[in-house]
């Protein structure tokens, strides 16, 4: 795999790891936080596994609007002038992907802010 298309490949997974990591995170911490009863703790005036939630999830959005506008950057450049259909391909998933990742990465965020934190 030459490195261009090795860098599309990492462009197209990079809203798909983001969301992984946050979802390790949000449950790795939800489950250490309330399984050692620390869930009652505060930081910045939240319940600690709000914040802790709420650190991971504005991460990983960043991340992936990194991600997204870099890839509609490619998108807008592989339309302006003639590219291979791979080329094409990769980069129209690419914003498609880190798209998605972005609306499931606000789906997993937001019930911390609805639920109880250890119900």
């Amino acid at each position: 795999m030459t490195a261009l298309r090795t860098g599309q490949v990492l462009l197209m997974l990079a809203g798909l790891i983001a969301w992984a990591l946050q979802f390790l995170l949000i449950y790795g911490a939800t489950s250490t936080l309330c399984g050692r009863e620390w869930a009652d703790a505060t930081f910045l005036g939240l319940g600690v596994v709000q914040a802790s939630i709420l650190i991971a999830t504005v991460t990983a959005l960043a991340a992936t609007a990194a991600a997204f506008a870099w890839s509609l950057r490619g998108y807008r450049s592989a339309e302006a002038r003639p590219v291979s259909a791979a080329d094409r391909f990769m980069v129209q998933s690419a914003a498609l992907v880190n798209g998605f990742s972005l609306i499931v990465i606000l789906w997993q965020g937001i019930p911390a802010f609805i639920l109880p934190a250890c119900a």
